[in-house]
């Protein structure tokens, strides 16, 4: 068993803490952009129920609704002449769009998952490899490798997830079903976020994960390396 970190193991955990310090933070700009987008969507869906109850309800005795409210969404100021609407949309779609697990919801989800997949596979990953003097193709983490499994069937399969992909699911296995498209509540994209991190935490612990008092991996749920590159703080 290994009880001491030599200093070539020492060199490269730095060196890895410098990439990876990077990468939580763009982590958690994306879990900052999720949680925003969330706000906005609940933010529209309210003020449109009320536009939506103003508009339809009884005037005098007279029953004025059966009609359905139509919206109208422009990127321009609606205010100023020869505005072109970019979207013409009913309310009630727009209020299902975006409610919770709606359409726009789900579209956030897929957005994300391929995005951390893609900067993982295309940078991070890179990065950590040549640290190791091994191949990207060494480096494997079970939470990115569903990841990637999500990713496929995202941007290649309709958001479907079949079977023979839902087998491979090691770590999120328990958030989709199998033949079904991937639909993601708020409490299923945590952890994801949370299976991420403790994939963080587990290449963080590289060098270190034999050492008396070391966390194990799947206990971290949040992490930060502060600035001085030498500790690390596990949240649990």
């Amino acid at each position: 068993m290994r009880l001491v970190v030599d200093r070539m193991d020492m060199t490269k955990a730095l060196a890895e803490l410098e990439v990876l310090r990077g990468f939580i933070d763009f982590v958690n700009r994306q879990i900052g952009v999720y949680c925003d987008c969330l706000s906005s969507f609940q933010g529209n869906k309210v003020r449109i129920e009320r536009q939506v109850a103003r508009v339809s309800r009884p005037v005098s005795r007279r029953i004025e609704n059966g009609q359905p409210i139509i919206m109208l969404a422009s990127l321009e100021d609606p205010t100023l002449p020869d505005v072109i609407h970019q979207r013409i949309i009913r309310a009630d779609e727009f209020i299902t769009a975006n409610s919770e697990a709606g359409f726009n919801e789900q579209q956030v989800c897929w957005s994300i998952i391929v995005f951390i997949f893609a900067y993982w596979n295309e940078e991070i990953r890179k990065q950590i490899a040549k640290i190791r003097g091994v191949k990207p193709d060494e480096v494997k983490i079970n939470a990115f490798g569903d990841l990637r499994v999500l990713r496929i069937s995202i941007v290649h399969n309709g958001g479907v997830l079949g079977a023979a992909d839902h087998a491979k699911l090691k770590v999120l296995n328990g958030i989709c079903q199998a033949d079904a498209k991937i639909s993601l509540t708020h409490d299923q994209m945590h952890t994801i976020f949370v299976a991420i991190k403790s994939a963080i935490g587990s290449l963080i612990l590289e060098y270190t994960a034999l050492l008396p008092g070391a966390p194990k991996p799947e206990d971290i749920v949040d992490i930060a390396v502060q600035n001085t590159g030498r500790r690390v703080a596990q949240v649990s």
